[in-house]
């Protein structure tokens, strides 16, 4: 079950002859959605309901994660009548874990309301560097401790609806410079400063029940001079399973992004994934390359060039998971049951942003 690895995005508003592929032939693990699967609920729920029964007949008792970057602000995947929730630094503002914990509770009640699964959220990063390109209000905090008190309050507000939070960026983006969407970045900290500002937030989710966290495409040399942490054994092996103890879900950032596409042959991938520690590769745009990825890591695996017992781990990781998903919503949401009451927690949220 190696397509099991896999989390891919995909066109359309419907099931195509294309996604059904995927999931018919290369078992795959799960999927991301974005603005361009979306109508409105009704519709989404529909897809994620024909995607689920494609999967359950195709792999008996391996349920899709069906994932979506909704963090509020302005990374939110899917728009009205789901609601416009704002960035959650506004939650490090009103330094209110009860705050953040409602906000939880009512993002994830609209996406389980359509059979999503998994978001990619809580940000884990800590707000340290004002001209980061990428994070900025993303982090809920400047305050490493508060950075992780808060996210936790958002996670389990997730969880309480069947929803599985993935911690991002480990181990941490807050402090870069650049966009690893467009280059590869480098944090220049010392272990000590890694250890007390990055890690904290992420030791804290994974104290408080975390399930997965995302990767960074970011060199951190006080750890791994070579290798950005998506493909370091150091950083994935030894600081995140060793030192947190974390036994969940390692998923990679975007394998399409420029931080990884200008720095490594795509046919490394699955070989440097597997050893560096992942458990998920996600592709979010070109369904041939997941082929492709797949396609390398069978023969990766035929000839001994990834250790089969590491795919046989993240398999079983994956599976441990799935099995506490919830089945998918039996009907299509009504978005009116919570407009109002979100739409004010919204406007609650926003009045922490800056003037």
């Amino acid at each position: 079950m190696t397509g099991q690895m896999l989390m891919t995005g995909f066109e359309g508003t419907r099931l195509t002859a294309e996604t059904e592929a995927l999931i018919r032939e290369h078992h795959i693990g799960g999927v991301i959605l974005f603005p361009r699967n979306f109508e409105t609920p009704a519709q989404l729920h529909s897809l994620l309901s024909d995607l689920q029964a494609l999967a359950r007949e195709t792999a008996p008792g391996w349920p899709l994660f069906v994932s979506v970057d909704q963090e509020g602000g302005k990374v939110a995947r899917l728009s009205e009548p789901f609601t416009d929730f704002p960035e959650p630094g506004c939650l490090g503002r009103a330094d209110s874990e009860e705050l953040a914990g409602r906000f939880g509770r009512a993002l994830g009640r609209e996406l389980a309301s359509v059979g999503i699964n998994m978001d990619h959220a809580p940000v884990l990063d800590v707000n340290t560097r004002p001209e980061n390109p990428v994070i900025g209000a993303r982090a809920f905090s400047t305050d490493p401790l508060r950075a992780g008190a808060l996210a936790v309050s958002f996670l389990k507000g997730l969880q309480e609806n069947g929803v599985l939070g993935v911690g991002k960026h480990f181990p941490g983006h807050g402090d870069t410079t650049a966009d690893s969407h467009l280059e590869l970045p480098c944090v220049m900290r010392d272990t000590g400063t890694l250890e007390q500002v990055e890690l904290l937030p992420f030791a804290w989710a994974v104290h408080n029940g975390l399930q997965a966290i995302m990767t960074a495409h970011v060199v951190y040399p006080a750890w791994d001079p070579e290798n950005p942490a998506t493909f370091s054994p150091v950083i994935l092996q030894t600081v995140l399973r060793r030192d947190l103890r974390f036994e969940g879900l390692i998923i990679s950032d975007d394998l399409e992004m420029k931080a990884v596409e200008k720095h490594l042959r795509f046919e490394q991938l699955p070989r440097r994934g597997v050893a560096a520690g992942l458990d998920i590769f996600l592709l979010c745009n070109d369904p041939e390359k997941v082929k492709a990825l797949h396609r390398t890591l069978v023969a990766d695996l035929e000839q001994g060039t990834v250790d089969a017992a590491a795919v046989r781990r993240s398999v079983q990781r994956i599976a441990a998971v799935k099995a506490g998903l919830p089945p998918h919503p039996a009907g299509p949401p009504d978005p009116a049951l919570w407009r109002e009451e979100h739409r004010a927690l919204a406007a609650e949220m926003a009045a922490f942003r800056p003037a």
